[in-house]
């Protein structure tokens, strides 16, 4: 009997000793888990600020180009202006608006 005792006595230090070891792993490979998935963590934080940052550069550029977008259309409406056109023909070209006695009507039938 105190044979078969201490052979189990043996066999369960072993047993333990192999789960300790186990354990030991486990919490070893959880801590490098733990420590892989807050660095992915601060890299995807890291990232995503970098591309709010980029967009808010396109959306501050976007503002710019819709500024001059608006001043390009006021200088157009400016420069295609009537009275401006009408001035350029006088002065530049030498026309005129016809006497009505040169005035030709054409009437569809």
């Amino acid at each position: 009997m105190k044979d078969i005792s201490q052979n189990l006595n043996m066999w369960l230090k072993r047993a333990s000793l192999h789960a300790e070891r186990y354990a030991m792993l486990l919490g070893f490979l959880l801590l490098v888990l733990l420590v892989m998935s807050a660095q992915s963590v601060v890299f995807s934080t890291f990232q995503a600020r970098g591309h709010i940052n980029y967009l808010h550069q396109l959306e501050k550029e976007r503002n710019a180009m819709q500024v001059e977008w608006g001043q390009l259309l006021l200088e157009q409406s400016a420069w295609a202006s009537h009275s401006r056109v009408e001035t350029l023909v006088t002065e530049q070209l030498s026309m005129s608006i016809p006497d009505a006695q040169h005035v030709i009507v054409v009437r569809q039938p």
